[in-house]
């Protein structure tokens, strides 16, 4: 008895970036397209021949006009179907010092906002109840930037925790 082995799945990859400034994160207004409306954070496709990481650099910058000069921690991933295909995004997470924002034609707002404000604002109960009545593969992209934004906040108080015991040693 033979059985075939699985086959690999084609996946698209796109990264994005939890820029962190003064104890908030940036996220952007879509000003069109499938998405128009929604506030995410700064992300997208990573161009052949690109690492991830350069490619979330790249996406905060073109969408934003921001970098992150220190460090990109990756923190997450998100399984989504997007740009035409099921999709894998990688979400790093960075410190965002300083810089003015400056959003692309693609988007029509930018704005920091406590991680937690996020999750409360944009994927609340009554958020996920009112997105969970639309198409699948919006409820499953939905559903796994927010279980992404969980994961990023645990990162967050675990990086905070440890800051905070360095300093009792010291």
């Amino acid at each position: 008895m033979t059985s075939e082995a699985p086959r690999p799945g084609t996946f698209g990859l796109a990264a994005a970036v939890y820029a962190l400034r003064d104890g908030e994160i940036l996220i952007l207004k879509r000003g069109g397209g499938e998405a128009s409306g929604a506030w995410a954070v700064p992300g997208g496709i990573v161009d052949e021949g690109e690492r991830p990481e350069q490619a979330a650099r790249r996406e905060l910058m073109e969408e934003a006009g921001v970098e992150i000069p220190g460090p990109l921690t990756l923190v997450g991933a998100v399984s989504m179907h997007a740009y035409g295909r099921p999709t894998v995004q990688l979400m790093y997470a960075g410190d965002c010092p300083e810089g003015e924002v400056v959003i692309s034609d693609e988007h029509s707002g930018a704005r920091w906002i406590d991680p937690r404000d996020y999750l409360d604002r944009y994927f609340g109960a009554e958020q996920m109840q009112r997105i969970a009545q639309g198409e699948q593969r919006v409820v499953e992209m939905v559903t796994g930037m927010r279980d992404s934004l969980e994961d990023y906040i645990a990162w967050l108080d675990e990086r905070a925790e440890l800051a905070r015991l360095r300093a009792a040693r010291a």
